[in-house]
């Protein structure tokens, strides 16, 4: 059995390598982001110092920042909100042991194995206005059905539907959002689900509990915890959202689509607003944390044991 001092030396020797990584990589340019964010520089010149300007511009200058967070804050509400729920959803139906539940694992998780530029471009081909675009197809095909029993168009919604038009790019992005990260968390809570007792069940179905009643009084009281790390993975990846605007705005957004990371990207390596793009970064840092730590509170209760 190793002694107290050797075990600290085993430990740091496995410790040292990924904080020394993390250090170099982590957090020395997060804390030179929060020193270029209180100058002014294009990445070529001597930086200047300005004190809180750059901030100030954020918020009283332009409306650029608040409106991407407006638009973070909507992914957030529409898309994560339906993702979860699905998750939620098929994987208790999954739980439930259903014929081919191993086919539906691989399938639901598959869209997260594709890299997520190309699983961009999939959708903007899915958008398109082409006879490619297979989402107008359907909608053109949905309104001539509706013409034969009698019903009429909605005359506000001029066929092919322009999806990934800027003015439009943001809604659109739900969907996508949606198909790519429900395959995700349903595993995730079905291996949470995976680890309750049986029993649990057989005695509740012997009471005579419904199946909706089994998952509101057992399930998801006994995955809570999980769930929570679920909605704090989401919180996240909505507020750090950027490969498909990226992409389907064709590397440059407008006010229309920007969220926060296309906005700090843009800055520093469009315009060479390296000052601007840092007080981004750092205020992304800030709500990140915050909305995270606010998740986490939100959530706290006493864990179940079973």
């Amino acid at each position: 059995m190793k002694k107290p001092a050797e075990q600290r030396i085993f430990i740091a020797s496995f410790l040292a390598p990924a904080l020394l990584l993390f250090t170099i990589f982590v957090a020395v340019p997060s804390v030179r982001a929060l020193g270029y964010s209180l100058r002014r520089w294009d990445g070529l010149s001597k930086p200047v110092y300005i004190g809180f300007k750059n901030f100030t511009t954020l918020f009283h200058d332009s409306d650029l920042f608040l409106t991407a967070l407006k638009h973070n804050l909507f992914l957030m509400a529409a898309g994560g909100s339906l993702t979860l729920l699905l998750a939620l959803f098929f994987a208790a139906v999954l739980h439930r042991r259903i014929h081919g539940a191993a086919l539906f694992r691989v399938a639901f998780f598959f869209p997260n194995v594709i890299a997520s530029v190309a699983i961009a471009l999939l959708w903007v081909l899915l958008y398109s206005t082409t006879n490619f675009g297979v989402v107008n197809n359907l909608l053109l095909h949905l309104k001539d059905a509706l013409a034969v029993v009698g019903v009429a168009w909605p005359s506000g919604w001029a066929l092919p539907f322009p999806f990934v038009d800027s003015k439009y790019v943001i809604y659109s992005i739900v969907p996508m959002m949606i198909w790519t990260a429900t395959g995700f968390y349903m595993v995730l809570f079905l291996a949470a689900m995976e680890n309750i007792p049986e029993t649990f069940y057989e005695a509740a179905r012997l009471d005579g509990a419904s199946a909706f009643a089994q998952f509101r009084y057992i399930t998801f009281p006994l995955i809570r915890e999980v769930f929570t790390v679920g909605l704090v993975f989401l919180v996240i990846g909505t507020l750090k959202f950027f490969d498909a605007i990226w992409v389907m705005e064709n590397q440059w957004p407008t006010k229309d689509s920007h969220v926060l990371a296309t906005v700090l990207y843009q800055k520093v390596f469009t315009e060479y607003n390296v000052g601007y793009g840092s007080a981004v970064a750092v205020l992304l840092f800030v709500l990140v944390f915050l909305a995270t730590l606010l998740t986490l509170r939100l959530s706290r209760k006493e864990a179940l044991e079973y």
